[in-house]
């Protein structure tokens, strides 16, 4: 699979010292983002954090590397890189993972180290680096991983209201989710042991089938509205979620808009169609509205789980989205 559209070639690296804050010295030769800092989640660090480290020491770069444990530190580690000096953070293992990082580097104001670069190390358990085409064996990817090439990436906004009653605000690289597919990737990214493939998709599947249910819900997007009995809502800047699943096949990360998918009916009508929607065959279906939009907001009768690249958000619904665009720079 190749990158959704084609990456920006990074300029020439300057050298000057004047680049870079207090830290490692400045980037030169063949690495012009300077070395890659390597953020875990516990699961990749059992294996897949090695494997990769081996692989780009193979090409003569060591990399520092840390684990987040748990992974709510993720973000902690990746601001103390930055002030280090550190550009390139590379989010080795989950989508929640790689939403810490990317939270560190853009906010709902804009983008917050502007220069830094987002690295992406699914290792087969992310659905984002799925949309840009990366790969998962470690050989491959440290080949992308020491390369000049960039992608600058639309980010997601959202808006809801927490628990509190107050409004809160936070930004998702991939997926904003409701409903049945917001409790089937929250639960992708908790399993034990870090589950891969059929089996731990069956599960996160299972358990989420178990914790939905449809509401009445209003759905508001760029020139129309719709009432409908919602089972699912499914807002993506990237095309893959729920466990690698192509949910929106239409989905572009640099086009200034979201790919909106919303499931009317029962959750057990979208886990019915599970193939369907591994592969992006899902769509057209009359159970299924999906728009291209700037600007998504939706009311529920009852409460919904919101999850955004696989964290659970406190609070929910009412909740808007829109985009910020082309503030994340992402290393393909």
């Amino acid at each position: 699979m190749r990158a959704v559209t084609a990456p920006l070639e990074a300029p020439a690296p300057s050298g000057s010292p004047g680049d870079r804050r207090d830290g490692p010295p400045a980037p030169a030769g063949g690495l012009p983002f300077g070395p890659p800092f390597l953020i875990a989640d516990p699961a990749a660090a059992r294996r897949d954090l090695t494997l990769l480290r081996r692989a780009l020491a193979a090409s003569g770069v060591v990399a520092e590397a840390a684990v987040a444990r748990p992974v709510e530190r993720a973000g902690t580690i990746a601001a103390r890189a930055l002030a280090d000096g550190h550009r390139l953070l590379v989010a080795v293992g989950s989508d929640r993972l790689a939403h810490a990082v990317a939270r560190v580097l853009v906010d709902p104001g804009g983008p917050r180290w502007p220069e830094a670069v987002l690295g992406l190390a699914g290792l087969g358990r992310q659905d984002l680096s799925a949309t840009f085409g990366l790969p998962d064996e470690p050989g491959k990817l440290a080949r992308h991983l020491l390369g000049p090439n960039l992608f600058l990436a639309d980010v997601g906004r959202a808006r809801w209201r927490g628990p509190d009653g107050t409004e809160r605000a936070a930004v998702f690289a991939n997926t904003a989710e409701l409903g049945y597919p917001a409790e089937v990737s929250a639960r992708n990214g908790t399993l034990p042991g870090g589950r891969r493939g059929r089996a731990g998709r069956l599960a996160a599947a299972l358990g989420g089938l178990a914790a939905s249910r449809s509401t009445p819900a209003h759905l508001e997007v760029d020139h129309t509205a719709v009432d409908l009995r919602l089972a699912g809502l499914v807002v993506a800047n990237g095309q893959f979620s729920m466990g690698r699943m192509k949910v929106a096949p239409r989905a572009l990360p640099d086009d200034g808009r979201l790919s909106v998918i919303a499931f009317q009916g029962q959750p057990l009508g979208i886990y019915a169609r599970s193939k369907d929607l591994y592969y992006g065959l899902h769509v057209p279906h009359p159970s299924i509205r999906e728009y291209q939009s700037r600007r998504v907001a939706v009311e529920t009768a009852e409460p919904l789980a919101l999850v955004l690249d696989g964290w659970r958000a406190a609070g929910g619904p009412p909740v808007s989205f829109d985009v910020l665009e082309q503030v994340l720079r992402v290393k393909v």
